[in-house]
């Protein structure tokens, strides 16, 4: 994906952080309706479209169960809905699900929303179980990073690494924010995650995208392969194929990422932004216009689409809407 400005690099962090890592438990399952029970299977064959909607059916027959409401925030998570998701894990939260069930779930849905201050106020750093500590101490130091405070945010992921030593998520997350000033630290950080974790499609994401941010396509595009063997589904390496993959003008081979995210979730952001992207380099400005107009809204957190929906404009005459944006 284009770089993104210094203002929102943050962001590549976020979003590469997996920090819901919440289960269905066995246990849960036994006794779930089932509707419930067909969400799990919808969710095994990737239709998280049907399984919201048994989720939903599972929740009108047990509107007090918290694990389906922590469950149907996941999902939203996961179909990029984290505003959905964020009222659907508080609503687990108000019929006292565990901190474990809800809690790394509502922090991510806040990050993704950029509500950095609401999740500083909502969790405090404590003495949970180290596994749950560890991922609100990388909540924290995402949410440090977008409040500005670089400092607080290497102490938190820090932190988080210490405390379950074998978590990929803190040590991915700490190797990117260290790429730009201590290259070594971070390289050794991926290189320790990938040993321990080989199959790890966390880790590989990570190292294809260090690989792309130093010019090497060919040995991230290798990453994301690797990732999507293991994982078929992998949302963020089909996109960060398809990025490189357009770049080099390959626009067919790019479509055969995009078009099944697209079909699966049609108001993913970044998916529409690289068929925009792609649109556009093919000289069809009409066509990626419509798609700039309709993402526009979110170009704020991301200024590199005010970039290329100016210049879609420009080529199509409409130098009265070019959009300024600017650099801090």
């Amino acid at each position: 994906m284009p770089r993104f400005e210094r203002r929102h690099w943050w962001r590549c962090l976020a979003f590469a952080c997996v920090i819901v890592t919440a289960v269905w438990p066995a246990a849960n399952a036994k006794e779930s309706s089932g509707s419930a029970k067909n969400a799990e299977e919808y969710l095994a064959k990737g239709d998280l479209k049907a399984a919201e909607i048994e989720l939903k059916n599972a929740i009108r027959q047990s509107p007090q169960d918290p694990m389906l409401r922590a469950r149907l925030a996941q999902v939203y998570l996961q179909l990029g809905d984290p505003a959905s998701s964020e009222i659907a894990a508080r609503a687990a939260k108000e019929r006292n699900a565990e901190e474990a069930d809800y809690l790394p779930v509502l922090a991510d849905a806040l990050l993704r929303q950029e509500k950095f201050q609401e999740l500083v106020d909502l969790i405090q750093a404590g003495d949970r179980a180290p596994a749950l500590e560890s991922q609100m101490r990388s909540a924290l130091g995402l949410a440090a990073l977008g409040l500005h405070d670089q400092d607080k945010a290497e102490q938190m992921l820090r932190d988080a690494t210490r405390l379950d030593p074998g978590a990929v998520g803190p040590k991915v997350a700490l190797a990117r924010l260290l790429a730009g000033k201590n290259a070594e630290e971070a390289d050794k950080l991926i290189d320790e995650a990938l040993a321990a974790n080989p199959r790890s499609t966390e880790v590989l994401l990570a190292k294809g995208e260090m690989l792309r941010a130093r010019g090497d396509l060919d040995g991230a595009v290798n990453r994301f392969e690797q990732v999507i063997k293991i994982d078929p589904r992998n949302m963020p390496a089909h996109l960060n194929r398809a990025n490189i993959n357009i770049a080099e003008g390959k626009f067919k081979t790019a479509d055969e990422d995009l078009d099944p995210i697209l079909k699966a979730v049609p108001n993913n952001f970044m998916a529409n932004y690289l068929r925009a992207l792609e649109l556009a380099k093919q000289q069809q400005y009409a066509a990626a216009d419509r798609i700039f107009d309709r993402i526009s809204p979110a170009f704020p957190r991301f200024w590199s689409g005010y970039y290329l929906q100016g210049a879609v404009k420009m080529a199509l005459g409409q130098f009265a809407q070019t959009t300024n944006g600017r650099c801090d």
